[in-house]
């Protein structure tokens, strides 16, 4: 992930979509701060773009996994890493754990398992939403007739969808802004559209078209 990700920058919103399931976050840093990189800055700025996206990935305990530590810079850019973090974070509150590796020479790769293993097996599965926010989208006011939405398939196999409800929490929709683009795919989620997708046979990264707007589905 990189920094614009919240913005749909590289893989952007799409990758971020996928964190919104996981349970513990691995934070991988380059501790050999090559091509003159801050670790300790590289570590804020992903940070900001999982709270842009969606302030509930930042409930999630973190793990930071110091990499490249066979570099002959990384001891030093640790300690110092160590000296920035703890200068940030008060006397109540725990330090993420930090755990030193090398991806090049599996040192401390065995350890870092063993840690993460056992925060999965005490950390719940987060709800991805507030229960507010689903409550304030669950009502779209359509009359009980109407049909929630349809799924075609154009010969250059896009998956078209349609229907009246869709149509009009589309047309409300301001796709220039970021968190109306997000609040219209929790509401397509909610209507069912993903699982109906997935059951139509829909795979990850196939085009998905509603009137001219196209985005990737993501399973």
């Amino acid at each position: 992930m990189i920094e614009g990700a919240s913005q749909g920058v590289g893989l952007g919103t799409q990758f971020l979509r996928h964190i919104e399931r996981t349970r513990v976050i691995l934070h991988v840093i380059d501790m050999s701060a090559s091509e003159g990189r801050d670790p300790y800055e590289d570590y804020l700025a992903i940070n900001k773009e999982l709270e842009s996206y969606n302030l509930r990935l930042m409930e999630r305990p973190q793990i930071i996994v110091a990499n490249k530590m066979d570099m002959p810079e990384s001891q030093e850019n640790l300690k110092t890493f160590k000296e920035k973090l703890a200068a940030n974070y008060d006397e109540f509150e725990e330090l993420p754990a930090i755990f030193p590796i090398s991806g090049l020479t599996k040192q401390g790769l065995a350890t870092l398992l063993d840690a993460t293993a056992e925060l999965l097996d005490k950390t719940p599965e987060f709800p991805i939403y507030d229960e507010s926010d689903m409550e304030e989208e669950a009502y779209y006011g359509f009359d009980e007739e109407e049909k929630a939405f349809e799924i075609s398939r154009d010969d250059d196999a896009t998956w078209v969808l349609s229907g009246e409800k869709l149509m009009k929490l589309f047309n409300m929709t301001n796709f220039d802004r970021d968190e109306s683009v997000m609040k219209f795919a929790r509401q397509l989620r909610g209507m069912g559209v993903d699982e109906a997708l997935r059951a139509r046979g829909a795979k990850d990264g196939d085009l998905v078209r509603i009137g001219k707007f196209e985005f990737e589905f993501v399973d």
